[in-house]
């Protein structure tokens, strides 16, 4: 992927950040959403000096002279390890979180908690924080409106990957708010979409549905693991991940279990005991 900072929309800035994240990527994209010289930060992902440096250079390209806030989509560390420059450098603006992430947000800064949508004025753009849990439990999507009212950009932080598809698992992960997250965002239909990692979206509503489609064929190879009798998630991750090692086999384990929860609050799987370690069986 490309490191340069790129325009993704007429008021919104795509800036890759280093971090240490999942491959195959080995940034995060933080955004700058500018408008009549104020700025909003999203995602400052970066401990590192770099990472502010760009940041500010795209402000500066955007010509956004006051920082008026950062919005953290969600509690993961690649996403919000740049806080603590960002108000250092940008003098110190309030941090929009949703309040089921606060908590893993550890920095000293000024935290507005997020508990329903909300909308934020920059310049003369409305812009919505949204909820769209899934990934996890407080994820927030950025949904830019000039003032015409379209929907000139989304920004969706680990609800959509550019390429391959976003982790959803336990214990964080629900699979049924996923799919209704995504479908939220269909709705919106942004003419822009911006991934957590990876370059820009090129068909924002189509990759969206793709996301969609990637579950639900995931959830019909777990069915269909079980078909032949009762597994537990260990035993259907090995059917279905038949590469997966370490880190990564434990990583697909623990998505397994989010979509047995979901399918058993579907009525269409049971569990034949109690706990994670319990073997499924079709309803």
């Amino acid at each position: 992927m490309t490191h340069t900072v790129e325009r993704v929309s007429p008021h919104v800035w795509r800036v890759p950040v280093p971090v240490a994240t999942l491959p195959p990527y080995d940034h995060t994209n933080a955004y700058v959403v500018a408008d009549a010289g104020v700025g909003l930060i999203v995602d400052p992902g970066s401990p590192l000096p770099e990472g502010a440096e760009r940041i500010a250079g795209a402000l500066a390209e955007a010509g956004a002279r006051l920082v008026k806030g950062i919005v953290v989509t969600h509690g993961h560390p690649d996403h919000w390890e740049g806080l603590p420059a960002a108000l250092e450098r940008f003098d110190a603006p309030a941090v929009y979180v949703h309040a089921a992430e606060a908590e893993r947000v550890a920095v000293a800064a000024h935290k507005v908690l997020v508990t329903a949508d909300v909308v934020l004025t920059v310049g003369g753009l409305a812009v919505e924080l949204i909820h769209t849990p899934g990934h996890s439990p407080g994820h927030l999507s950025v949904v830019v409106r000039p003032q015409d009212g379209t929907v000139e950009a989304a920004l969706a932080g680990d609800l959509v990957a550019a390429g391959g598809s976003v982790w959803v698992g336990k214990p964080e992960g629900d699979v049924g708010d996923y799919l209704a997250s995504l479908d939220r965002l269909v709705a919106i239909a942004p003419r822009a979409l911006g991934a957590g990692h990876g370059p820009l979206v090129d068909d924002p509503v189509v990759r969206l549905r793709e996301q969609r489609a990637h579950r639900l064929e995931r959830e019909a190879q777990v069915l269909a693991a079980l078909d032949a009798g009762p597994l537990d998630a260990a035993g259907i991750t090995r059917l279905i991940y038949t590469h997966a090692e370490g880190r990564l086999h434990e990583l697909a384990r623990l998505s397994v279990l989010a979509h047995l929860e979901k399918l058993e609050g579907d009525g269409r799987v049971r569990r034949l005991g109690t706990g994670d370690d319990a073997p499924f069986a079709l309803a």
